[in-house]
């Protein structure tokens, strides 16, 4: 299909789905009073990925640009809930005190003007001033993954990574129509995202592009501080790079038309989606999409859970 045909298709797709995201069953609901507050996603279809022209207008590396081509129309046939937040050092802390979860200690992140290993560094404690409305970073996707099976037994619900598919889906029914293009001098762009800034630019020594404005977090910043997308959920956009399901395959060729996780024994590294605090401009966008092996520790990885529907 010409890729002019399928941005009309993406418009078209995009529209029918967001007014299904307005219907009053996207209420948010929670599973127990301290379990993750969840907003309703309806089915429907979208097209996932970004063509080459809408790549090169978003300042996209030549380098990364190939990993969002070609976009190929997906359909999300089962509607399900995620998480309005990303799940926060008081939500892990619920499960590692209950279960006596213990972290491997090390996490990787920006010490100074360098990218490095702090060895002493976990997720309650990851090296920089933090409370529990903070997101949980610094945890492997097993690390995750026992989380999301102690919330599924806790609530007889089940919980789990969001795929790429249902992630890009979300992010794309919750932003502009068709989603923001951010650029290095977006006035406005500190007070809506937590990503690369002038501070960053300072400590990094400006290596790479980064907004003309100080957002006001160093790192990470406690979730829901700045403005909520159309669909009541905060930080889908910056913050923490949000790990999925989906084992990282170069670009969408040979996807399945469904929203179901692209899987592969061993999975080298996994998908993370929408960017995170250190991100430039040009990644704070649904399509943007970056590799991860599953054991990394980062200050700049997080999640945002998936609860299944029964209907």
């Amino acid at each position: 299909m010409p890729p002019r045909l399928l941005v009309l298709l993406a418009a078209l797709l995009t529209s029918t789905a967001a007014c299904a995201a307005e219907d009053p069953s996207t209420a948010t609901f929670r599973d127990c009073p301290r379990c993750p507050e969840l907003v309703r996603i309806p089915a429907g279809s979208f097209v996932m990925g970004s063509t080459p022209e809408e790549t090169s207008r978003a300042g996209v590396p030549d380098s990364r640009a190939p990993n969002e081509h070609p976009p190929v129309p997906v359909t999300v046939e089962r509607p399900f809930a995620i998480g309005r937040y990303e799940v926060t050092i008081g939500d892990f802390r619920q499960f590692a005190d209950d279960t006596g979860f213990v972290a491997q200690p090390g996490c990787f992140g920006l010490n100074g003007r360098v990218w490095a290993m702090d060895p002493a560094a976990t997720w309650s404690a990851p090296g920089y001033p933090v409370t529990d409305d903070y997101p949980a970073a610094c945890l492997t996707a097993g690390d995750y993954q026992q989380y999301l099976d102690w919330l599924s037994k806790k609530t007889g619900a089940t919980y789990r990574l969001p795929t790429e598919a249902e992630w890009e889906y979300v992010a794309r029914l919750g932003s502009e129509d068709p989603p923001r293009n951010f650029l290095p001098g977006d006035e406005d762009a500190c007070g809506l995202v937590n990503a690369a800034d002038r501070q960053f630019s300072r400590n990094f020594d400006g290596e790479w592009p980064a907004f003309e404005c100080d957002d006001g977090f160093p790192i990470t910043s406690p979730v829901g501080r700045l403005p909520a997308n159309k669909l009541g959920m905060y930080d889908v956009l910056g913050n923490t790079a949000e790990i999925t399901a989906d084992c990282f395959v170069t670009g969408h060729a040979g996807r399945a038309a469904d929203a179901t996780a692209r899987v592969a024994k061993p999975c080298s590294a996994l998908v993370f989606k929408g960017g995170s605090w250190a991100a430039e401009p040009s990644f704070l966008r649904p399509a943007f999409r970056v590799a991860a092996t599953p054991n990394v520790r980062g200050n700049g990885f997080g999640l945002r859970v998936v609860r299944e529907l029964d209907d």
